[in-house]
């Protein structure tokens, strides 16, 4: 008999989206990303600062902007094709359907209403009175996703060998290991790939869901 699983923790950037990194999005569309945020990115990729560090020296350069400039810009990311299907098969067989992300709240408070995901946990911009203050809340590490299943078991009662994990990065190998199925989706390397459960080929997020072992 083909085991069953109770909940599916999709990565939002490159997955659920086709934009890779809101982050970079967002600093490209206000013409920031050339120069200090690009640099930001290779110091931290080459581990001369930490996760926090990069968030912050990123976040400092929208300091004194509306929150609202940057939701218009994040508000304009489509989804990838039959996202709304998949969450919606998933959340129909049964499964929670959630998501992990190191990406902003800017973006993820949006995708869990309109695709009413039971669980999300992202990255918080500070503001106060609309305007953003350059400071963030690093609720996601890049290679610390796990911690955030571990959080999502906690409050749904769920065992982490129960939950399939969805990410396309070497940030959602984390993740991988800590859940008892995972899902390369487009995987941007061979160690992403190496490390997960199944590598999912396709721009259709319902095509995904209907390999899972969800529901029945």
């Amino acid at each position: 008999m083909t085991r069953r699983f109770r909940a599916v923790l999709f990565d939002l950037d490159g997955t659920l989206t086709p934009v890779r990194s809101v982050w970079q999005h967002l600093h490209e569309a206000l013409g920031l990303w050339d120069g200090e945020a690009e640099q930001h990115q290779q110091a931290y990729l080459a581990g001369t600062i930490s996760y926090e560090e990069f968030c912050a020296r990123d976040a400092e350069h929208w300091k004194g902007r509306h929150v609202a400039e940057l939701k218009v810009i994040a508000d304009r990311i489509p989804y990838r094709a039959q996202a709304r299907e998949g969450v919606e098969a998933v959340r129909a067989s049964g499964a929670l359907a959630g998501v992990v992300s190191t990406g902003l709240t800017l973006l993820a408070d949006r995708v869990h209403t309109e695709l009413g995901l039971a669980f999300t946990i992202a990255n918080r911009l500070v503001a106060r009175r609309g305007v953003l203050t350059g400071e963030v809340n690093v609720n996601v590490e890049h290679r610390r996703k796990g911690e955030a299943v571990e959080l999502f078991c906690r409050q749904f009662a769920v065992d982490p060998q129960e939950v399939i994990s969805v990410g396309d990065s070497e940030g959602d190998i984390s993740m991988f290991e800590k859940t008892g199925y995972s899902v390369a989706f487009n995987p941007n390397g061979h160690r992403t790939a190496s490390a997960a459960t199944l590598v999912h080929e396709g721009d259709s997020v319902l095509d995904l869901v209907s390999r899972l072992p969800i529901g029945g």
